[in-house]
């Protein structure tokens, strides 16, 4: 039963507005894995999301963005297979429940975003959950309550497509 109850919970932390007033137990820290070399114009390429979580969470949800849309694009979000991928309210997939174990350590892989290079260009890419009318973002952590996020952004670099380098 125990299980069955930590399920339920799980699956509907984000709809538990009574867990979020309560108090943080510690701060988790969440950045971007960028690949070793500069995407070149046109290439699809991969960003992990990481996170160093010192509690036990059992879900968590957050939004990515980029600064300039013109350099590059999402193309596809896959939730790490840690997690089972939740529905969120804005639709952009970003969101994880831990069953039937809550997920705690270092470098904690929370998802791939596949983005394809637009432009040639430089920006800035920012996790966040600033969102309050999205009760599906946050890391909630087991039993009760939701961790306080501290988010790195990252600077996202696109370079010229190697025909052009010539000219």
């Amino acid at each position: 039963m125990l299980e069955q109850e930590r399920l339920a919970a799980a699956l509907a932390f984000g709809v538990v507005v009574l867990a979020s007033s309560l108090p943080a137990k510690a701060t988790a820290t969440v950045s971007l894995e960028l690949p070793p070399q500069s995407p070149v114009v046109g290439e699809l390429f991969e960003i992990r999301i990481v996170a160093d979580l010192p509690d036990a969470v059992v879900g968590w949800g957050l939004d990515f963005s980029i600064a300039d849309g013109l350099v590059a694009t999402v193309t596809q979000v896959d939730i790490d297979s840690a997690w089972i991928a939740a529905a969120t309210v804005d639709g952009d997939g970003l969101a994880g429940v831990a069953f039937p174990d809550s997920i705690s350590g270092a470098e904690v892989i929370l998802a791939t975003i596949t983005l394809e290079a637009l432009a040639e260009g430089t920006t800035q890419l920012w996790l966040s959950d600033d969102n309050p009318a999205d009760l599906s973002e946050g890391f909630a952590l087991d039993p009760i309550g939701f961790d306080s996020v501290i988010y790195k952004p990252a600077i996202l670099t696109v370079v010229p497509e190697p025909a052009s380098f010539g000219m």
